[in-house]
């Protein structure tokens, strides 16, 4: 059976829309006129048995909607920025089932048994410290689910700890996120910069040497061009006044060639590329997970969508036998 993780939409607040390629890749038929008059009669994926939202739809009819129709059940627990008598009202509406309990309450948390896996899921923002792993784990052990599922951090994971899993789909649309940044972020950037420092030594003390060795070659330099000068007053008595301002300009010249070249090289380095290559890289890539899941294990398979393109990336996780 495949489950679909999705979640942290912040439709209209920080987001415009799902990715058109992702709504196309989720319902092949949307866009079509048959989509248009489906009233839910029947899944608009037919591989899709359960749809797993994590919640922060805010304020999407349109979106909430989409998700109820993809699969014949269901599963939505709040986000930190949901209101649930809006979100439920809006689920009553779609359902059709007024007064329905599914529909009239939505949880922090929740879960759901799949052949021979539990799964429970949560948005996360009431796991404190936020997105820590052994806050997590101790989640899973007081649920007693095999799978995590958790939202709220807009950044993709998946990773086992203590033989369960743990799977964060990210955001659907890239929302961006105010979260501090994690401590093994924080670590990489330090090492970042004291290899940074490491090289600017180094590069100081290879500079401190060749300014050592130019001020012995210009020692001797001068002495070279004493001698010279010595020569060309001699010239100059034998040779006529012409000859010498030929040479002049041709030594000249070379100057010219070496000022240009500086010139080029630092129009290269004035570039605006390299800060919106930095911007962009801040910023959080649209994702969801499909989990496939056969008896006791689960294959998460994790959609990005990047440079208009959607790239798939493969994570196998076996249940441990006890």
């Amino acid at each position: 059976m495949f489950i679909l993780a999705i979640g942290d939409f912040f439709i209209p607040d920080r987001a415009i829309d799902l990715p058109f390629k992702f709504r196309k890749l989720l319902n092949p038929s949307y866009g079509t006129s048959t989509s248009n008059n489906n009233k839910s009669v029947q899944p608009a994926h037919s591989k899709i048995g359960k749809v797993v939202c994590l919640g922060n739809i805010i304020n999407s009819n349109e979106t909430l909607k989409f998700l109820y129709d993809l699969s014949p059940s269901f599963n939505l627990v709040r986000g930190e920025f949901d209101d649930p008598n809006i979100i439920s009202q809006q689920l009553q509406n779609i359902s059709g089932k007024k007064g329905n309990s599914s529909c009239s309450t939505i949880p922090l948390y929740s879960t759901i048994s799949v052949e021979g896996l539990r799964i429970g899921f949560t948005n996360g923002y009431q796991v404190l410290p936020r997105n820590d792993p052994l806050s997590l784990s101790a989640f899973a052990r007081e649920a007693d689910v095999d799978i995590v599922i958790w939202g709220g951090t807009h950044k993709v994971e998946a990773y086992t700890l203590d033989g369960r899993f743990f799977v964060n789909p990210g955001s659907a649309t890239g929302a961006y996120g105010f979260d501090w940044p994690d401590e093994e972020e924080e670590e990489e950037e330090e090492e970042e910069e004291d290899e940074e420092a490491e090289e600017k030594d180094q590069e100081e003390a290879v500079d401190n040497k060749v300014e050592e060795e130019q001020d012995k070659t210009s020692t001797k330099s001068k002495e070279e061009e004493e001698t010279e000068q010595t020569e060309q007053t001699e010239q100059t008595e034998q040779t006529g006044p012409k000859e010498v301002e030929q040479a002049e300009q041709t030594e000249e010249e070379p100057e010219d060639d070496e000022t240009s070249s500086d010139l080029n090289e630092e129009g290269v380095e004035l570039t605006e590329s390299d800060m919106n290559k930095l911007i962009e890289m801040k910023s959080s890539i649209p994702s969801f997970c499909l989990l496939d899941i056969q008896g006791i294990t689960c294959t998460l398979y994790i959609y990005t969508y990047l440079n208009e393109g959607i790239k798939v990336d493969k994570v196998t996780f076996e249940k441990e036998s006890k």
